[in-house]
């Protein structure tokens, strides 16, 4: 009998079949993710995106190089999405309502207030987000907003 326990013990402990996993859940990964990105903190955010994520800004497809909607692929093109962003628009505020996870995949609700540097006029929306994780980094991230209410304010 002790011989079973020993060799069960071997087998399921320290082979680690049940074992956690060493990853942060979902949800503290958009946690950490939106505290970055609060305090501005590039790397940081940049340092979640996994080296496959994809990011999916409003709508999914093909953009112009400046265009904020569409698809970005790679840490590069989470670094495009950063940079876009930070010359589009001073934001104001931006609030974190609810992050709700299940396994890999977690959502996200909030609002925020930009003021676009083109034109200076406000933007102001509700937002969600959708996003994927894998080995406790971010690999698709869908970021859905008032798009409209983007238009009205990038008119001059």
């Amino acid at each position: 009998m002790k011989l079973i326990v020993v060799l069960a013990t071997l087998l399921l402990g320290s082979v680690g079949l049940f074992a956690k996993t060493n990853s942060p859940s979902g949800e503290k990964v958009l946690e950490t993710f939106f505290s970055e990105f609060g305090k501005g903190n590039v790397a940081g955010v940049l340092n979640l995106f996994h080296p496959q994520t994809t990011i999916t800004a409003v709508r999914k497809g093909n953009r112009s190089e400046n265009q904020l909607y569409g698809t970005y692929v790679g840490v590069s093109g989470a670094e495009d999405f950063l940079k876009n962003m930070g010359n589009l628009f001073d934001t104001k505020r931006f609030q974190v309502d609810h992050i709700i996870g299940k396994k890999d995949w977690v959502f996200a609700s909030g609002s925020f207030l930009h003021v676009l540097k083109q034109t200076e006029k406000p933007f102001e929306s509700e937002w969600a987000l959708k996003v994927q994780i894998k080995d406790g980094k971010i690999l698709s991230y869908h970021f859905y907003e008032d798009s409209a209410s983007f238009v009205v304010a990038s008119k001059d």
